[in-house]
């Protein structure tokens, strides 16, 4: 097998003079230039050091006749990324189900589109994202200031490759092994939005006690009612009426009010009526933010950084042990929540579902920690922590310098909740906790699954490994 590699650069299998290009975006480009819809920009916080998906997400936008005018930078399907300044060894593999068709390059970053008779572009996107690449490119970049790379140093960058039939066995098994991670993690997102909506429906429109209220008449009395809570009855008894609607088992049901009352705080709820026999309270009332926990210093215990806390989903997959010299303290089923821009408006959110009952950790200090009690669940929490509106409350709380606001704690003061009883907290979590525990399955698995393929990876890319008999079972493997 070994006389069947052949040693090459990147440039000498780009696909003609065009193949290998720089990002054209400079400073000089103003803000007026983006809009909100478009073609979007291809910036670092799209890549990834390794091997993961395209984040196909946080993109800002340039009209059609934008686009013309830089359509050398144009990247499709099949190209791989670079980053060429900042954080060297990103790069991402644009694939078919990525939502847009065309992308343009920032100007910090790169793009080699391959020629399919050399080379397999995801044979290539794992060479480079390879631990032994990504060091290489870091030895040779420019530590001058900011670490860089440029377009000449990509095209003189040394591959081996094996023949294209080596190449498919190799993208086969590493690519099974890919797709299970990325199943696990789609699954992760529908589960969330399962349990959002869930939470939505109960919490915030109050869906059951309007449809109870509607089967009692309340909504007949000669009551003063708000505006805003008859239009969503009216709203509820439209849905009620669909073919389709599935109403909430009766036993559910029961659980709930068939009445709704005036609140103390008239911005809150559906014109200021809530549930019968609901409290409101504040965020910080109803709840505790930044719990005491016990931790001595230089005790080692398991650690989260930023970077770990997951944008969706809620399982967190890269945990460390090391020891405590400072920093956020945390206990099992607390959620995590970013407090610092952009982390908190990229949605980061996690829960504590690593340690052990009376085990302590700790994070960053750009976190907030979120703890219920007996009456309000951790589900609830970590759903509340992910509902745009509460998001949005916090968001605007912000203060400090452009790039570097954090969350003031004050903002948990003026938010406002509706707390159930006992038995529908329960009923909740008992509804939601499946979903919840299956995240951290998936994501135990995924992580399992990425250190065989991290594994595999150099040994498979060196010719190290050879596939003969044992590349389907691997591709079943990841693919089960």
């Amino acid at each position: 097998m070994e006389n069947r590699w052949v040693n090459t650069t990147l440039g000498g299998i780009a696909l003609g003079s065009d193949g290998a290009v720089d990002g054209p975006f400079g400073s000089n480009l103003p803000a007026s230039a983006y809009t909100e819809s478009g073609y979007p920009i291809i910036r670092g916080s799209n890549l990834s050091i390794g091997l993961d998906d395209f984040k196909d997400h946080e993109f800002v936008y340039v009209p059609e006749n934008v686009f013309q005018r830089l359509s050398r930078s144009e990247c499709i399907a099949g190209d791989i990324i670079f980053t060429k300044k900042g954080t060297l060894g990103q790069t991402g593999l644009l694939c078919t189900h990525h939502r847009f068709d065309r992308y343009l390059l920032s100007s910090n970053q790169m793009r080699l589109r391959v020629d399919t008779s050399k080379a397999l572009p995801e044979y290539v996107y794992y060479w480079v994202s390879s631990q032994s690449a990504i060091n290489k490119l870091i030895k040779d970049s420019e530590c001058t200031g900011v670490p860089k790379i440029n377009l000449a140093y990509l095209k003189s960058f040394p591959i081996s490759l094996p023949n294209l039939d080596a190449q498919k066995k190799i993208v086969n098994v590493l690519g099974g092994l890919n797709k299970k991670i990325t199943l696990n993690r789609q699954i992760n997102q529908t589960l969330e939005q399962m349990a959002q909506t869930l939470f939505k429906s109960w919490f915030v429109d109050f869906d059951p006690v309007i449809d109870n209220a509607l089967d009692a008449g309340f909504f007949e009395q000669d009551l003063a009612f708000p505006d805003e809570l008859l239009r969503r009855a009216e709203a509820r008894r439209t849905v009620r009426e669909h073919c389709d609607f599935k109403p909430l088992p009766d036993a559910t049901r029961q659980l709930f009010p068939a009445a709704f009352e005036e609140c103390a705080e008239p911005s809150f709820g559906l014109g200021g009526w809530v549930p019968q026999g609901w409290a409101v309270k504040c965020v910080s009332e109803a709840i505790t933010i930044n719990p005491k926990v016990n931790l001595a210093k230089n005790k080692v215990a398991k650690f989260v950084d930023m970077k770990a806390l997951p944008t969706q989903g809620y399982s967190i997959e890269d945990v460390i042990e090391k020891p405590f010299t400072g920093g956020m303290k945390f206990q099992s089923d607390d959620v995590l929540l970013a407090r610092i821009t952009p982390c908190l408006q990229n949605g980061k959110t996690g829960i504590v579902d690593f340690l052990s009952e009376n085990e302590s950790g700790f994070g960053s200090t750009e976190f907030i920690i979120l703890r219920g009690n007996e009456n309000i669940h951790h589900t609830y929490i970590a759903c509340l922590a992910r509902y745009e509106n509460f998001r949005q409350h916090v968001m605007q709380s912000m203060v400090g310098s452009s790039g570097r606001q954090r969350v003031q704690n004050g903002c948990f003061d003026d938010y406002q909740i509706a707390i159930p009883s006992i038995e529908i907290m329960s009923k909740f979590a008992s509804l939601v906790l499946p979903s919840f525990k299956k995240f951290r399955q998936n994501t135990n698995e995924s992580i399992a699954l990425a250190n065989l393929r991290d594994t595999l990876l150099p040994k498979l890319i060196s010719g190290e490994l050879l596939l003969e008999g044992m590349d389907a079972d691997l591709a079943q493997e990841g693919a089960a």
